[in-house]
């Protein structure tokens, strides 16, 4: 293991219908959020944590996109967006301390990256997205938060406390599930990635581990959580499926 530790942070639902989408989560026990609405784009999440999310998102306008502060990010993911059959999961992506040390590592490597920054200056924060282009669709993408993400939790966490929210009730997401065709090989080249552990098929990625499997088609196609709720349960929300883990 290097100096460039990842951890998961979000995995992008792409959905159709955002309030439908949020209603199906919710009947689920996975309570969601509405977070965010701009030209063209909109955004809600399941928040497993004060680190870790599910994000719904949907562009029902891409020329609008164009002029938000998300537009480089998603032009970059539109391809992908555009080959899903209909609502599903996208990609997700890692958090690590450093986004930019990453994409020079992986350029000295040979690898072909897009770095994207975003800030919100009304709010002094912002983040780096490293996209890595000849990867498989449904790998992930680095970002590094400003402040540092650990600090960020540590605001959200005082904020539900002045709430009086309590964090840690709901269901955990335990694992990312993805259909290969060479489930161990394509665990490895994931696993070179992220810099993190394999075992077989699965990555250990902290926060939710990467489970390969064999099948088609190909890519993400469902989460696994632990909790509370009905232990061996299988469902589907807009394209995605929820195995309940006892």
């Amino acid at each position: 293991m290097s100096e460039y530790v990842a951890a998961f942070d979000h995995l992008i639902h792409w959905v159709d219908d955002i309030d439908a989408a949020m209603a199906s989560y919710d009947a689920l026990g996975l309570p969601t959020h509405a977070s965010l609405t701009m030209p063209g784009f909109r955004n809600a999440g399941w928040t497993v944590d004060d680190e870790r999310y599910v994000e719904l998102a949907t562009v029902d306008d891409w020329d609008a996109v164009a002029s938000s502060k998300y537009a480089q990010a998603l032009e970059i993911l539109r391809p992908a967006v555009q080959a899903l059959p209909g609502p599903g999961l996208l990609t997700f992506a890692v958090d690590v301390p450093d986004a930019r040390a990453v994409a020079a590592r992986l350029r000295a490597a040979g690898r072909e990256v897009d770095e994207v920054e975003v800030r919100f200056e009304e709010r002094n924060v912002g983040f780096v997205e490293v996209f890595v282009r000849d990867a498989p669709a449904h790998f992930p993408f680095f970002i590094t938060y400003d402040p540092p993400r650990a600090e960020l939790a540590r605001m959200r966490a005082e904020y539900r406390a002045a709430q009086g929210v309590t964090a840690g009730s709901g269901p955990d997401l335990s694992a990312l599930l993805v259909r290969s065709a060479d489930p161990e090989s394509e665990a490895r080249l994931l696993g070179a990635l992220v810099d993190c552990p394999v075992d077989g098929a699965t990555v250990a990625l902290p926060g939710a581990e990467v489970r390969f499997e064999q099948g088609a088609p190909t890519g993400l196609y469902g989460i696994a959580v632990r909790g509370p709720g009905s232990p061996d349960l299988v469902s589907e929300v807009a394209g995605m499926t929820v195995v309940t883990e006892s």
